[in-house]
């Protein structure tokens, strides 16, 4: 029986085959010896009594190997069984090579422990030449446990610890009923994940054409509706938020499509943050760490999808979209200005680096190359998880969480056969206009 949060340790021990092998051959010999005995009546014990016997130690010793196995019944015997093998296969521990080479003078060690919904397992190498494999021990451990591995973290020195997932994260479906319930102060993502972006502003999405970024820019625009926000769209490309304009209340000034509106938008959106920090200093007198919320303001959030886009169309007039969109990344926060940014391609040329390293949720979704990922969602990761992708699918990371690595995510279905999206958009920006 696994108890939780009780911790299990796995060292190697070696055990060759030789040896098992040694066993059955002793025990045979035996086997043979106790008939031997009989038939020359040195003993008086009945035949069936030594079979009886003997078949018991093998059943025992038997027994014993299956147990220790990774078929075993025991769930903890199994994870046991299937680190060590992790350990011999991948030769993490030194053997005796000068007196006895089936001696194992020291080897990597886990400790394994798990909680409702996770498995953690601690790696200990002491510094032994193995060490600098035991960071690459993520993929062959999942593999081995056929878990997906959801993070890892450099919890001290001496150790590494592994996390693996044992809830999946379910997919969010929205429904007319759903989008009629009470909304969370936070966003949530899926059923294991929110985002509280007035902690951790801004959010990039990316995936290619048919990767489902769209309907993941939907859901927040709703979703940011739904909280009383106020927004703005910004489609160079004229695109699917263009198509919002008609569902926007006062959509003419709040959608943007050519470089001097967007610029316009961007222009007079840094103007009332400036403003906003300016009455909020006034009232705050001398309280520290608040923000928009302590002072009843509404949050502005401005989607722009395909950023490049903008830039290219007027080159002069780009360079001062850039300026002002990136004093509204830097700034915004605690004024209450919010940007989510969508790109198909999320490389340098369409987002800067300063952009970039300064928001807070990063979605990718479909099929992207390895520098579209890290592009996409950071480069401080060495291996990606294991996961799915495709239409709705691919990796999250959310800054502030603690994580390593990003993780394998789905965005929510929006279940449009169950409500019509320009109608509860509209219906909710009027409402929490009012």
């Amino acid at each position: 029986m696994f108890k939780e949060n009780k911790k299990y340790k796995v060292k190697y021990r070696r055990r060759n085959l030789k040896y098992i092998i040694y066993f059955y051959l002793i025990i045979f010999s035996l086997f043979i010896l106790f008939i031997l005995i009989d038939q020359i009546r040195f003993l008086s014990i009945p035949t069936t009594q030594i079979y009886s016997l003997l078949t018991l130690l093998i059943l025992t010793f038997s027994c014993y190997l299956f147990h220790t196995s990774k078929y075993s019944l025991s769930e903890v015997q199994r994870i046991k069984a299937k680190l060590l093998n992790v350990i011999q296969y991948n030769k993490l521990f030194i053997e005796d090579k000068t007196i006895n080479p089936y001696y194992t003078l020291t080897s990597l060690y886990f400790v394994f422990y798990k909680n409702d919904e996770a498995l953690f397992i601690e790696a200990y190498a002491h510094g032994a030449p193995y060490a600098l494999q035991s960071a690459d021990l993520g993929k062959k451990i999942e593999s081995a446990l056929n878990l997906n591995l959801t993070d890892i973290k450099n919890t001290t020195a001496s150790h590494i610890t592994f996390i693996f997932d044992l809830v999946k994260a379910e997919r969010l479906t929205i429904t007319k009923e759903k989008i009629k319930s009470k909304r969370p102060s936070n966003i949530p993502l899926d059923s294991k994940k929110s985002w509280d972006f007035s902690k951790v502003p801004h959010a990039l999405i990316s995936g290619a054409t048919g990767s489902g970024k769209t309907y993941m820019v939907f859901y927040l625009l709703l979703e940011f509706a739904k909280r009383g926000a106020d927004i703005y769209l910004i489609d160079p490309k004229r695109s699917d938020l263009y198509s919002l304009q008609s569902s926007i209340p006062n959509g003419s000034n709040k959608v943007a499509s050519n470089p001097n509106t967007i610029a316009k938008v961007l222009r007079e959106t840094n103007e009332v943050m400036n403003s906003r920090y300016k009455k909020m200093a006034a009232q705050s007198k001398n309280d520290v760490g608040l923000n928009y919320k302590d002072f009843g303001l509404r949050p502005i959030v401005i989607f722009f999808d395909e950023v490049a886009a903008a830039m290219e169309e007027d080159k002069k007039i780009g360079k001062e979209i850039d300026a002002y969109l990136k004093q509204l990344i830097l700034k915004g926060r605690q004024a209450g200005v919010f940007i989510i940014l969508s790109t198909q391609k999320p490389n340098a040329e369409a987002i800067s680096t300063v952009i970039r390293d300064q928001v807070g949720l990063r979605i990718a979704l479909g099929q992207l190359s390895k520098n579209g990922y890290r592009m996409a969602l950071g480069d401080e990761w060495g291996e990606l998880p294991s996961g799915e992708t495709g239409v709705g699918k691919g990796f999250i990371f959310i800054d502030g969480k603690g994580w390593i690595l990003p993780r394998p995510y789905e965005s929510p279905f929006l279940d449009l056969k169950s409500f019509n999206y320009r109608e509860e958009l509209y219906s909710a920006l009027v409402t929490r206009a009012n």
